[in-house]
């Protein structure tokens, strides 16, 4: 080796402890926090001082970084990564992490590279996260879409308007894309959520001359949402990762959270009659679920059922042909959704004897005719009737009915396709039982979220691994773990569950 081409590593003091309240540490180490303020200071210096600071060593050969130029540096609460894409040209440099260090090495089509990583180094996702907050009255804006623009990768805030969104490190200058109905979207690189925990959404207002009314009547609508499936869906399968989280509260109380990441077989949406499957990768339970003796809710068998809300993959009945005649439709009003324009068709029971009998509306994109959104619950007639199959069993003299079943659905397009982005069901049930003193209501709310797509040429999963309609899911899943998920997207929790997760 030359005598002046030697490895330099600059050993950190690990005060850990001391590391600022925002930073992750199941993260990138690059997303730590530093703040300072060096005016023309070797570089060897200004290292050590991030390193005392943010806890990481740094490493570099000699030979391709002067560690006596002179640098200055201002940052107040900045991340690593943008503090040493300043001090180290990231056309030129590369900056490899391993543990609680950063190499720094020149970029590989670089004629001379001196710093030879042979061993495997495990691969550290940045956690990005913040909280979404409107302008006007800093309320928090929950269920907002936080994505990689042209990428199905992303998730939503939870609804404390807090989210947590997992990168990997090719996609760090990706362009990520916030947004909610309601407000303009945000658009900024990922690696600035490094240096930001806060982001104000801004409303925007609707003016009929930004928006040109077409006028279309409700079954002219639904004709060219049938016609469009095949141009607006996908014909090949995808296999796409998934966050399900399960909640049952009694009379405002957690009294089970279960959630997982799980894998989703999605069959094509159009000229096929395959389901689709489910499979678990991993999950976890809150430790002090009770068993749930008084009822076993048909909705509850957990992410089968759920997947089962795809409304334009099952062709639910206020889409299909057949069933048309059942309801009264209507083209309410045009709006922007995530800044497109879409139509609000909405759509009640023709009459009573419809059942189930859904009060609802459906967001149609107003150039593609595809279906983004839809929301819909039960009316009070189906309510009566839902106990039958809304819940597979219960014990004698027990007296159960539902008092609210409302679903959503959304979409996203991806790569010219809309697919399945999110769904969520909502039940409450009353239940009495003289002989066990029980006199409640039980809420049940089940969230579903993709998280990532790809294609696919799988078939089938095996029997043993696939979820079905009769699978207890918390049954199937391990304890509270704090570092579980590791580089899966998830919708961060809320204040409330992660009180609910503590031991007790």
């Amino acid at each position: 080796m030359h005598p002046h081409r030697k490895i330099v590593i600059l050993i950190a003091i690990l005060l850990l402890a001391f590391l600022s309240k925002g930073q992750q540490q199941d993260g990138s180490v690059l997303e730590r926090r530093v703040t300072l303020r060096i005016q023309d200071q070797a570089l060897e210096y200004i290292l050590a001082q991030i390193s005392w600071q943010a806890g990481v060593y740094f490493s570099y050969d000699a030979s391709i970084v002067n560690s006596e130029k002179k640098c200055s540096v201002e940052a107040e609460n900045k991340s690593l990564f943008t503090v040493l894409n300043q001090l180290f040209d990231p056309a030129k440099y590369s900056l490899i992490e391993r543990e609680n260090q950063v190499i720094v090495s020149l970029k590989p089509d670089e004629p001379e590279t001196n710093v030879a990583i042979t061993d495997s180094i495990p691969l550290k996702y940045f956690f990005l996260s913040g909280k979404l907050v409107e302008d006007r009255k800093g309320k928090p804006v929950p269920y907002a879409s936080v994505s990689v623009f042209n990428q199905p990768i992303g998730t939503i805030s939870n609804s404390d308007g807090e989210f947590l969104l997992k990168l990997h490190p090719d996609h760090i200058n990706d362009t990520v894309v916030i947004s909610s109905m309601g407000y303009a979207q945000i658009l900024l690189p990922a690696y600035k959520l490094l240096d930001e925990d806060l982001f104000i959404l801004k409303p925007i207002s609707i003016r009929i001359k930004e928006v040109t009314v077409t006028a279309i009547s409700a079954q002219k609508l639904l004709e060219n949402i049938r016609n469009n499936l095949e141009r607006n869906y996908t014909a090949h399968p995808r296999l796409m990762t998934a966050f399900y989280r399960e909640t049952v509260k009694q009379d405002g109380a957690y009294i089970n959270v279960s959630e997982a990441v799980l894998e989703i077989l999605k069959s094509p949406y159009v000229n096929t009659f395959r389901s689709d499957l489910v499979r678990l990768i991993k999950g976890r339970k809150s430790p002090d679920v009770q068993p749930f003796r008084w009822l076993n809710f048909k909705l509850q068998g957990g992410p089968f059922t759920i997947v089962q809300l795809d409304v334009v993959k099952t062709m639910e009945s206020f889409i299909s042909k057949a069933f048309e005649s059942s309801y009264k439709y209507e083209v309410s009003r045009v709006i922007l959704y995530h800044e497109e324009p879409v139509y609000v068709l909405t759509f009640t029971p023709a009459s009573a004897d419809v059942f189930p009998g859904y009060i609802g509306e459906m967001y149609v994109h107003r150039e593609s005719f595809a279906i983004v959104h839809a929301s819909f619950r039960f009316n009070k007639g189906s309510l009566n009737e839902a106990v039958s199959f809304m819940i597979r069993k219960k014990p004698p003299k027990v007296k159960a009915r539902p008092t609210y079943v409302q679903y959503s659905v959304n979409y996203q397009q991806y790569q010219g396709k809309w697919h399945l982005s999110s769904a969520q069901a909502s039940v409450k049930f009353k239940i009495r039982s003289k002989r066990d003193r029980l006199n409640s209501e039980f809420h049940s709310v089940s969230d579903l979220l993709i998280t990532n797509i790809q294609p696919t040429d799988l078939k089938r999963f095996s029997g043993d691994e696939r979820f079905s309609r009769d699978d207890v899911f918390v049954e199937k899943l391990g304890q509270f773990d704090e570092k579980y998920w590791e580089n899966y997207n998830i919708i961060k929790p809320d204040e409330d569950l992660r009180n609910a997760f503590k031991e007790k």
